[in-house]
């Protein structure tokens, strides 16, 4: 660094920990000898291993500090500006003890540790200081650990859509976002026609231009607020044609990135489908590419996913779709690449036309409304997954649970079932309304049960019924959907009975999956799904808190209906009556007074069942760690064969969620109270 520059870094520096207590004087001499350094996303600063050559300070980007044993490698870490790498090994000699992987394109300033000790030789007193701050540091930390910062998001929206579709979607996704988050969010215009989505929030556009840039000092974050808009909401908006950041800005494009990233949580930039030098640069730095589309437009679409498909990482790459799955989308499903399906009829951008309001077409549509809040939670890594537990006719209980959940507007991302609850979740995955489900639930009273299940009698060499009637009765709601095309991400869960090992089904046809994960043994023949006879999943996951976690919750919420068998209702006593005289005699009393004791113990189905439960409640108690929330409705005074109790199981569920409500949203942005202006369809600033 030259004497020249020493001044315009000063400042940056005495922020810096290590160096906040240290003289002018002493600085200047620090920082005579650092050198400055960039590297390209995703290089390796250093690794486990290495020499401790250099300490390295990051001026600007994020890298991942990463643990490796055992062969594989876990981030402990993401860093961020003004954060020191490398010193405790340059101080002590020792390897360094951590990987340090650039997850942007960066700067640093590099201090070579022959350097350093030159100046520590020339400087007894930095020695003191700096070994003060390590020593303390390694005191609070047990190793020379640095503090995890958050992990700032860049994400690009590029859409292969008319103006119209775009505009909207690029409005109410930057909105949604903030709103589901409540994090910092810039949403950046960088289509032909910047400072559109300015003007459609009831703003006035402001463009950035070259000349506004280049009078910013980049290595101020601060100064972003002399570039953007705030919207009433929060959210704010940077109008920035990319043909900006063309020419003799280029070269600073990174750096620029980094700056938007280094003052927001999540930086939104909206693109218009053609890919030139800046648009390619920004899409190789981006943390999240969203590629949209939509019929009209399909020969764009695929144009430009193949072009993308050589400038992204797949796993990057999060395809959206405007309106309902094509033949060719479901066969896509089948290889982990469908898109995310957003509800989007013709007449949503008609009204957006015809009224200018980003706003009013989405009351009239709220399914794609709640699509739209889903996908901003799925960015912002805040699902909320919900597993619902086995219980038989206690899984009415769940009904009133999610009735609740509807009523108190706490939203389900995502859903797991084990027994009644994978049918439960099943018909929540579907789309359809706790009042609906309800509303079948009351039907099936012990006529029902009688008319539905006894007459499916069969062989008992697997099981008493055969299933049959249970799959149709299934089948009527659900016909020949497969999982992909449901509303929710959702998965069952069922025993192979001949291996005993859990079986998570995701694929196929949603019907027989169900009729699988409730065919409780015995009871039921088993299901044969993909070669493999499939029975009840609450042998081995009666609560699945895993299931729903492996398929990306943030935030898991699980219902147990499993109790001990003390809580479970019992018959009345057997033994004999007291104040015999004085009690109405009935056949039951008779058969108390009459029948030899050995018969009076359970029967073999009284054994076989407690025996199901009980092992069902010993696995559910070593399966809920994985929740942030475990609901357990108190239900000791039902038994799980009262089908016909449903009005009452359901109003227990209720009673018992209402509990867990504050708890609950504790947990979910959306209910922070920290938004400025919450958004809503009805905004008070709906020009």
């Amino acid at each position: 660094m030259t004497p020249e520059e020493i001044p315009a870094w000063e400042p940056f520096l005495k922020r810096i920990p290590l160096f906040a207590g240290l003289s002018g004087q002493d600085l200047a001499r620090i920082a005579a000898r650092l050198q400055t350094l960039s590297l390209p996303k995703n290089s390796l600063l250093f690794s486990q291993g290495d020499e401790s050559d250099a300490l390295y300070i990051v001026v600007s980007g994020q890298v991942r500090i990463i643990n490796t044993a055992k062969g594989g490698e876990t981030v402990a870490a993401i860093l961020g500006r003004g954060e020191m790498l490398g010193e405790g090994g340059v101080l002590t000699g020792e390897p360094r003890t951590v990987t340090v992987r650039l997850a942007t394109t960066c700067e640093f300033l590099k201090l070579p540790r022959k350097d350093f000790e030159e100046v520590l030789r020339e400087n007894p007193a930095i020695l003191l200081h700096l070994s003060r701050l390590v020593t303390k540091r390694l005191v609070e930390t047990n190793r020379p650990q640095i503090k995890t910062a958050s992990a700032n998001q860049l994400m690009v929206l590029n859409a292969a859509l008319s103006r119209q579709e775009r505009l909207l979607l690029t409005v109410h996704l930057g909105l949604e976002l903030m709103e589901q988050t409540r994090r910092r969010v810039l949403l950046v215009d960088m289509t032909p026609d910047a400072g559109s989505v300015a003007r459609a929030v009831g703003l006035k556009p402001v463009l950035a231009d070259e000349k506004a840039i280049r009078e910013i000092n980049l290595r101020d974050p601060g100064q972003i607020r002399t570039l953007a808009q705030q919207h009433p909401s929060g959210l704010e908006i940077l109008s920035l044609p990319a043909s900006t950041l063309g020419g003799r800005l280029y070269s600073g494009i990174y750096l620029f990135l980094n700056f938007l990233r280094e003052v927001h949580d999540i930086v939104l930039v909206s693109l218009s489908g053609e890919l030139g030098d800046v648009e390619k640069s920004i899409l190789s730095e981006a943390d999240h590419v969203l590629l949209s589309g939509a019929e009209a437009s399909r020969p764009q679409f695929r144009q430009l996913e193949a072009e993308l498909g050589s400038l992204v990482d797949p796993k990057r790459l999060q395809r959206l779709w405007l309106g309902e799955t094509e033949h060719e989308d479901a066969a896509a499903a089948l290889l982990g690449a469908a898109p995310v399906i957003l509800p989007w009829p013709d007449s949503l951008t008609d009204e957006f036309e015809r009224s200018g309001s980003p706003y009013k077409p989405m009351e009239a549509h709220p399914k794609t409304r709640l699509a739209l809040e889903r996908l901003a939670r799925s960015l912002g890594g805040v699902k909320v997954g919900l597993a619902l537990g086995t219980g038989a006719a206690l899984g009415h209980s769940l009904i009133g649970i999610l009735k609740v959940f509807k009523r108190e507007g706490i939203p389900i991302d995502m859903i797991a079932g084990t027994s009644i609850g994978s049918l439960i979740g099943g018909f929540t995955a579907l789309g359809m309304e706790p009042e609906e489900i309800q509303e079948l639930a009351v039907k099936i009273d012990k006529g029902w049960v009688y008319e539905n299940l006894f007459w499916d009698l069969t062989i008992p060499r697997s099981g008493i019924f055969a299933g049959q009637t249970l799959l149709r009765f299934i089948r009527s709601f659900f016909g020949s959907k497969e999982f992909h095309e449901l509303e929710l991400p959702y998965a069952c869960v069922a025993t192979d009975i001949e291996t005993g090992e859990e079986v998570i089904l995701r694929d196929g046809r949603v019907a027989e999956s169900i009729r699988a994960s409730c065919g409780l043994p015995l009871i039921f023949a088993p299901e044969r799904i993909g070669g493999r006879y499939l029975v009840d999943g609450g042998l081995v996951n009666p609560v699945p808190t895993s299931v729903v976690s492996d398929m990306g919750a943030d935030i898991v919420l699980a219902v147990n209906l499993t109790m001990p068998a003390a809580d479970r209702p019992r018959q009345a006593p057997r033994g004999r009556p007291q104040g015999l005289l004085s009690t109405p005699v009935d056949l039951k009393h008779l058969k108390d007074l009459t029948m030899p004791e050995m018969l009076k113990a359970p029967n073999l189905m009284e054994v076989f069942f407690q025996m199901i439960y009980t092992m069902e409640y010993e696995v559910a108690q070593n399966r809920l760690a994985l929740a942030h929330v475990v609901i357990h409705p108190d239900l000791k005074g039902f038994s799980w064969t009262e089908m016909h109790r449903a009005r009452e199981l359901i109003r227990a569920g209720e009673r018992v969620a209402e509990q867990y409500v504050p708890q609950i949203k504790s947990l979910i942005p959306y209910f922070a109270d920290y938004c400025k202006v919450p958004v809503r369809l009805s905004s008070p600033w709906t020009p």
